[in-house]
């Protein structure tokens, strides 16, 4: 029996040489190298291009966020029926997929002479990443992880803030010896070498197919004396059961306001600074960011399996807030590591709980669907934050008033937190008349 599961994990894939440890961490793997390679298609690296492309192409930013926000609309809108998918299926070919459509993407980019060009590439690859290999790869940990999700979370969200911190200055370099069309082309191959090929590699779907259980934990006839399977077990709900509570519906706005801010401040931040200090500066200011993010992003982790992830993502949110009142004054280089310090810290610890934030209030088995279906009112919100970013620099020649804003809808998230007060299904035996939510 003790050789059973290694036995089975040989044949779960020949590209994991390690038979006598869980399947669950070559998908890990695979999940870290993804989260590195799609951070080309974010805010902090499509933030370093803008003034290249501006310089020689003599767009606006608007011109340019269009093409940001167009990808993510893209991918909110086909995030319901992809859910739904990997709930079925799984996420390998889905994830593969749309690797190679951000791979080709890039190439296209490098070529790119008009508005419409950025806008069908850029949107491509952006809807790729979002509506493909994020919600993927987070369903797909979320089936061979429970106990230890809080760590696993947080090594992803370690890869995605590590791109972001290690990514802008050799592409930075390769603009300054090169261009920034040849810079599209490098990135093209990080997408190829480190997302394309493990996830094809290693990404299954769930270990009960293979006759494993989340965690690696024995079959129910191998748990310790007194110990039942149950104890092991999360509770699970159905998306027709989380739409009846009011919990679902306040983390949606929550997620919905974090991510309208975050998603525009990522992309604008680097530009931000740009107005007041030099490239060289505004560049390692974000690097500073995206260090501190990745730095944090697994203790936030850890801290994710001792609290709840409401608690989490209350700080999270604190965090942004302090850290938008700090971009507003901050123009000088020692105001801009102060906000980067902040920011990040806040970043880390809200990597943690947008990835897990509907597993760990409902269960694993209907988190795609859930997420799904938490994913369409992106479709407003993720083009208004970077858009109306973009208008008041246009119009004001600052981004300031705009950060403010984004100040007051980090309130919301944290009023909307508090609001999400954890559910059980069990309360809904309780006598008539009293609150099951």
């Amino acid at each position: 029996m003790a050789d059973r599961p290694n036995l089975i994990q040989l044949r779960i894939s020949r590209f994991w040489p390690f038979p006598r440890v869980y399947y669950g961490w070559a998908v890990l793997v695979a999940g870290v190298l993804s989260s590195f390679a799609t951070v080309a298609t974010q805010g902090p690296i499509m933030g370093v291009f803008f003034r290249p492309i501006q310089e020689e192409l003599e767009w606006s930013a608007l011109t340019l966020t269009i093409g940001f926000v167009t990808g993510t609309v893209a991918g909110s809108l086909i995030s319901p029926w992809v859910g739904r998918r990997l709930d079925r299926r799984g996420g390998r070919l889905v994830i593969v997929a749309a690797g190679v459509v951000i791979a080709l993407s890039m190439v296209g980019l490098s070529v790119m002479s008009e508005p419409w060009h950025f806008w069908l590439f850029f949107g491509a690859a952006r809807g790729a990443a979002v509506g493909g290999v994020a919600l993927g790869m987070m369903v797909g940990l979320a089936s061979w992880h429970v106990r230890r999700r809080g760590r696993v979370i947080g090594m992803i969200g370690t890869g995605q803030r590590a791109g972001q911190a290690l990514l802008p200055l050799p592409i930075l370099a390769i603009m300054l010896a090169l261009s920034w069309r040849e810079a599209w082309l490098a990135l093209a191959v990080v997408v190829v070498v480190l997302l394309v090929v493990p996830s094809g590699l290693l990404v299954r779907r769930r270990p009960e197919d293979y006759g494993l259980l989340p965690d690696g934990d024995p079959p129910a006839g191998e748990l310790a004396e007194g110990e039942q399977l149950g104890d092991r077990v999360e509770e699970t709900w159905t998306l027709a059961e989380a739409k009846r509570t009011r919990t679902l519906w306040a983390l949606m706005v929550a997620q919905a306001s974090v991510v309208l801010s975050v998603n525009a401040v990522n992309l604008h931040i680097t530009a931000n600074f740009q107005d007041k200090m030099a490239v060289e500066q505004a560049v390692a200011a974000v690097a500073i960011f995206a260090t501190a993010a990745a730095l944090s992003t697994l203790p936030w982790g850890f801290a994710l399996e001792r609290v709840h992830v409401r608690y989490v993502g209350l700080t999270a949110v604190g965090l942004l807030f302090a850290a938008m009142l700090i971009a507003v004054r901050a123009d000088t280089f020692a105001g801009a590591v102060t906000f980067a310090v902040t920011y990040g810290l806040g970043l880390g610890a809200w990597t943690v709980t947008s990835r897990m934030l509907f597993a760990n209030y409902f269960g694993r088995r209907s988190f795609g669907s859930i997420r799904g279906f938490a994913a369409p009112i992106m479709v407003v919100v993720n083009p208004a934050g970077p858009l109306f970013a973009a208008y008041v620099r246009d119009a004001t020649g600052s981004y300031s008033i705009a950060f403010v804003v984004f100040a007051v809808v980090f309130a919301v998230a944290f009023a909307a937190f508090l609001v999400a007060v954890p559910v059980r299904k069990r309360a809904a035996a309780r006598p008539s008349g009293e609150p099951s939510v």
